[in-house]
């Protein structure tokens, strides 16, 4: 049931739409689909890059691969195959779901190491896998997965869009800004969100969200006609390398646990570029299990 005052609400709501949808328009674009990295890229890139490819392309039951590159006190944080080093590598063999995972982005920010893939099985997912490195060994490991619906209403996969990070010395600028707006808008919900977005060039990727401030507004009007809500409580990783930023965060949707990863792209200080997985989640990382 839509009470009075949500009506009212909305429908100032629908007029701003309106308005800016006439002001400040997002310039359409259509990408094609990402090709899966190459060999020839990887063998240039650093070698904790390269180790946190092979974690995430080795094959089941290549034990060897695993073995050599987690460390002997490794933890992984993952959902489905979370655990200690043989834990971990034998939930991971005995998992029927999927066959192999192909990455089509990689990110480092000092020991961390984010990989953005494919997960090819009985469908298709996209995951996020992040792994901190230290004396050449894999420490630990976090991700996030969730099932491919098809295209957004502006077209766009979950995945597709500009696979390489650009303008690396505005890495630490960009990292901050990112931070910045997580705790501001998303965890302290302090507004002024729309400062940190050029809306005339954003894209967005997010399965349900159309481009612009106008698709972000129309999310906003659905979520609160269903009686929806969105909460972040705590962002425990913000890996930047260059215009890409990707953030990991826990918190709720509708009430229910969930982690957030989302990969931001910056441009001249303001975001233009937004790919997100929210799964759900069993136990929080950081917070108490309410």
């Amino acid at each position: 049931m839509i009470l009075p005052t949500q009506i009212n609400y909305l429908s100032c709501l629908l007029g701003v739409i309106c308005l800016i949808g006439v002001t400040s328009c997002s310039k359409k674009v259509i990408y094609s689909a990402p090709v899966a990295l190459s060999q020839e890229y990887i063998s240039d890139l650093s070698t904790e890059k390269q180790m946190a490819y092979q974690f995430v392309t080795a094959a089941k039951n290549n034990d060897h691969i695993l073995d050599t590159l987690l460390s002997d006190d490794f933890l992984s944080y993952d959902q489905h195959w979370g655990g200690q080093k043989k834990a971990f590598t034998t939930i991971r063999n005995t998992d029927s779901s999927f066959t192999q995972i192909h990455p089509i982005r990689i990110l480092q920010d000092d020991s961390l190491v984010a990989v953005h893939s494919r997960m090819l099985g009985d469908t298709l997912r996209f995951r996020w896998d992040i792994v901190e490195i230290k004396q050449q060994e894999i420490q630990k490991h976090w991700s996030n997965v969730h099932d491919s619906i098809g295209l957004n209403p502006d077209k766009h996969s979950e995945i597709d869009g500009p696979t390489i990070s650009n303008q690396i010395a505005k890495t630490d600028t960009n990292r901050a800004l990112v931070k910045r707006f997580v705790d501001q808008c998303l965890i302290r919900e302090d507004g002024g969100a729309i400062k940190f977005f050029n809306f005339g060039l954003y894209i967005q990727h997010n399965r349900h969200v159309g481009d612009g401030v106008s698709g972000l507004a129309w999310e906003i009007v659905k979520m609160k006609l269903r009686g929806g809500s969105l909460k972040f409580e705590d962002n425990y990783h913000v890996i930047a390398e260059g215009d890409l930023v990707l953030s990991a965060s826990e918190g709720y949707v509708d009430g229910h646990k969930v982690a957030f990863y989302d990969l931001f792209r910056i441009d001249q200080s303001k975001i233009v570029e937004h790919w997100d997985i929210i799964a759900p989640i069993d136990n929080f990382l950081n917070l108490p299990n309410k």
